[in-house]
């Protein structure tokens, strides 16, 4: 008897195995939910167990544990998958945390690692470029070169490259890329993301592209590209539809540790009204204002985040089609003038 309800209970367990697996197998809506939340577990405890070493300033053991879940990653699916994102996102944080050259150098292997992979992200050639700077300073410059290639706007290739010329006064070619280009070049969009945005940037994380809009319906913006760097221009904004307005809104991602001056604002309808900064209340998400007067005004922009600048109009204008307005985008210097003064000096 006991024996009969065993193999009953056996050949139960065995059908209710078989039918999961054929189920598994023919379902492939369920295989890739398992296989999501399989990977997202993953994702999460390699995070929670590198926050722990990064908590403890352990950056061998930081090193370590990405070198690891490179590893696994790269047995799922060789080469550039779907995971590298989230290696180089924590490669981001444990980074973000050095002080020195010594911690840079504990995570030199995963710079390496993270490059043999793919040599198209822009800021783990710049964690490459410090990390050899002390031992292999020509292929420190050489990165550094693929750096500017990759990204000739973005920042952190300049302050590595002021950093290395303050240790070695000879790299003058090196430092002349900050003198010559870096108030110039502007431009790019997210140049280290693997896949797709995780969030729906403006104008898809471009920071040299701004546009205006007459209420805070954004779903329709008027762009245009900034046409070039230190220098008032123009900009005309024509819409379809004549509309009333008490504001109008100027969407931006531009730079970090840049300003933008805005003057001359013009709203168009059956004749030109001219805006005065008097006449408005601006405000912004994050960035600051840095210079006023009746006529311009100049905000600061302390990060490359998605921004909105608001104005608000005193009163209402009827059937406006047409804004115009003047505008200037400058970098701020991150080094004394005095160095590139001196550099072409000699």
């Amino acid at each position: 008897m006991i024996k009969n309800k065993t193999k009953i209970l056996f050949a139960l367990i065995i059908s209710i195995i078989f039918l999961f697996i054929a189920y598994f197998t023919f379902d492939s809506s369920l295989r890739r939910y398992a296989y999501t939340k399989s990977i997202g577990a993953y994702k999460l405890y390699q995070t929670h167990v590198i926050s722990g070493h990064i908590y403890y300033r352990d950056f061998s053991k930081a090193s370590e544990q990405i070198i690891k879940y490179i590893e696994f990653t790269q047995k799922i699916s060789k080469g550039k998958n779907s995971m590298l994102q989230e290696i180089v996102d924590v490669t981001e944080l444990v980074t973000s945390k050095i002080h020195n050259q010594d911690e840079f150098n504990e995570m030199e292997r995963v710079y390496i690692k993270i490059n043999e992979i793919t040599d198209d992200i822009y800021k783990n050639h710049v964690w490459l470029a410090r990390s050899l700077s002390d031992d292999n300073p020509s292929q420190s410059i050489k990165h550094l070169n693929k750096a500017l290639r990759l990204s000739k706007s973005s920042e952190e290739t300049y302050r590595e490259i002021i950093r290395l010329f303050s240790k070695d006064k000879k790299l003058t070619n090196l430092m002349n890329n900050y003198c010559m280009n870096y108030f110039i070049n502007f431009g790019g969009g997210a140049v280290d993301r693997i896949g797709a945005q995780d969030e729906q940037n403006f104008f898809m994380g471009n920071n040299s592209i701004f546009a205006i809009s007459r209420d805070e319906n954004y779903s329709e913006l008027n762009q245009r590209f900034i046409n070039d760097m230190n220098e008032y221009y123009t900009y005309n904004f024509f819409f379809k539809e004549s509309k009333n307005i008490n504001e109008f809104n100027i969407l931006k991602s531009f730079f970090s540790g840049s300003k933008v001056s805005i003057k001359n604002i013009v709203l168009h309808n059956e004749k030109n009204n001219e805006i005065y900064v008097d006449d408005l209340i601006i405000q912004s998400l994050h960035s600051y204002i840095l210079n006023q007067s009746n006529k311009e005004i100049v905000f600061l922009n302390a990060s490359d985040e998605d921004d909105v600048l608001k104005f608000n109009l005193k009163r209402e204008y009827n059937d406006i089609n047409q804004i115009t307005l003047e505008l200037k985008l400058e970098r701020l210097p991150i080094v004394n003038e005095a160095v590139c003064r001196n550099l072409n000096e000699n």
